[in-house]
């Protein structure tokens, strides 16, 4: 009995040393721990900060630097950190930005990595805003833009930083001494003009490669997108490319080189002698303006794809300010005259996108137009007036369309709309890729009107 109550209180005891010599153990790891890295966990962050802080004002003429955002569109800045606290910017926002320097605070956080952080207001804000008519963007969102980023890696001269919220990429670049005198000289502000005025001019821009082949050219300075399209080198289809770019000290520099053909255009030129942007090829190249639409025959045919690969043609409202490539001038004015008689009534209708889609199952396709109207005031948005049209699509792709039902906002306006309606119903149409667009944009050429093309943005 003695034996049987001993038995269990040896075996306590052993378990209380057993734990005691772990504890010893764990503590002797951690000394262990300290003196592998010499030093304890607040020193080294208190060195990482500092070596951060070198890194970035030990730049004497500061930085160029480079800002993509969420929304598709790129930024310069030059920035000067100081010791201070104190970082002074130019940017390309706008030309306020691009010609008068504006300083706010900077400083840096030991989060999950080493983080820079703009702490007031300043030209890394605007994109990010919230309120869209400051910074372009939707409201609540802005731009989908960063002002709090970590650190990526260094590579020479150059430091990538990540955004903490929505991951945009910032590159900064140690500027030269020429470099900064230019930037606080109005250069920047002197090719943000230029390139504003040159894109407004030249609504349709094209790039002769020494191979004959014609790329479409398209500038969004307000945003910063740079757009191109062409046939892929088999011409089976179409090849879309879109890229973020930021104003340069000698004209635009794209975010990703465009590569066709072997040739790669990373930057175009501004060649301010002659009022042209210019590529370099083989020699400088010269874009130039042509208004007349670009049509794009891939051996996939549009008329073989609509109903499966697109299945909508989107037109946006207003297609006189909103104008893309292929929309014919009849078809402008055919809009416009509707929207006036449809804003002429008792109870004014307003007019805004409209939507062919296709039902490639039934064969049908859709007319779908997207109204508005002030009721017991409030604006009622989107109210849609819809015409069904069935549809065949011939072997030499003409689409030929007949009137099959409608509903009743489309019956309260088929007056103002007859003119449209009229030639649906009337014509026949030859479907076209048209190049010129950010997007893939498709058109149907009236065949007994050749005066009358609705073109769109063609999607799913």
């Amino acid at each position: 009995m003695f034996l049987y109550k001993f038995i269990p209180s040896y075996r306590a005891i052993l378990h209380v040393l057993v734990i005691a010599a772990a504890a010893l153990s764990m503590a002797a790891c951690d000394r262990d721990y300290e003196t592998i890295f010499g030093e304890s966990t607040d020193k080294r962050i208190r060195e990482a900060l500092a070596e951060h802080q070198t890194l970035l004002t030990s730049a004497p003429n500061g930085w160029r630097a480079m800002l993509y955002t969420g929304a598709g569109g790129g930024y310069f800045y030059h920035l000067q950190f100081n010791e201070d606290g104190n970082v002074t910017m130019f940017s390309d926002f706008n030309e306020t930005t691009a010609s008068t320097s504006k300083s706010s605070t900077w400083v840096l956080k030991a989060l999950q990595k080493i983080t820079l952080t703009f702490e007031t207001y300043s030209y890394i804000h605007l994109p990010a805003d919230p309120d869209g008519e400051t910074s372009g963007g939707t409201n609540g969102a802005g731009l989908l833009s960063d002002f709090e980023f970590t650190f990526v890696r260094t590579a020479g001269d150059s430091v990538i930083m990540k955004g903490l919220r929505y991951a945009n990429e910032l590159v900064l670049i140690k500027a030269t001494a020429e470099e900064q005198a230019q930037i606080a000289d109005d250069r920047i502000n002197t090719i943000l003009e230029a390139t504003k005025a040159y894109a407004t001019a030249n609504t349709g821009l094209r790039l002769e490669l020494p191979n004959g082949k014609v790329l479409p050219i398209r500038f969004e300075v307000g945003r910063k997108i740079f757009g191109a399209q062409y046939l892929s080198a088999d011409n089976s289809q179409i090849v879309t490319f879109r890229t973020p770019f930021t104003i340069s000290l000698d004209g635009v520099w794209l975010r990703d080189a465009l590569q066709i053909d072997g040739y790669s255009i990373q930057a175009l030129h501004w060649d301010a002698d002659n009022g042209v942007y210019t590529a370099q090829l083989a020699t400088p190249v010269a874009l130039y303006n042509d208004t007349d639409p670009l049509i794009l025959e891939p051996t996939t045919t549009l008329a073989s794809v609509i109903g499966r690969d697109y299945k909508v043609i989107a037109i946006p409202e207003n297609p006189y300010v909103n104008r893309i490539p292929g929309q014919s001038r009849d078809f402008v004015d055919i809009y416009d005259m509707a929207a006036a008689e449809l804003d002429q009534r008792s109870t004014p209708i307003g007019l805004h996108e409209m939507f062919f889609v296709f039902d490639p199952i039934n064969q049908e396709m859709a007319y779908n137009v997207y109204l508005s109207q002030v009721q017991g005031g409030i604006n009622q948005y989107p109210l849609i007036a819809q015409w069904v049209y069935s549809y065949t699509i011939s072997a030499d792709g003409t689409l030929d369309l007949t009137a099959v039902r409608s509903n009743e906002s489309a019956n309260i306006i088929s007056f103002e709309m007859r003119t449209m309606l009229q030639h649906l119903e009337d014509d026949t149409f030859a479907l076209h890729y048209i190049a010129g667009g950010f997007d893939l944009i498709g058109g149907l050429y009236s065949n007994e009107n050749v005066d009358f093309t609705v073109a769109g943005i063609l999607g799913n």
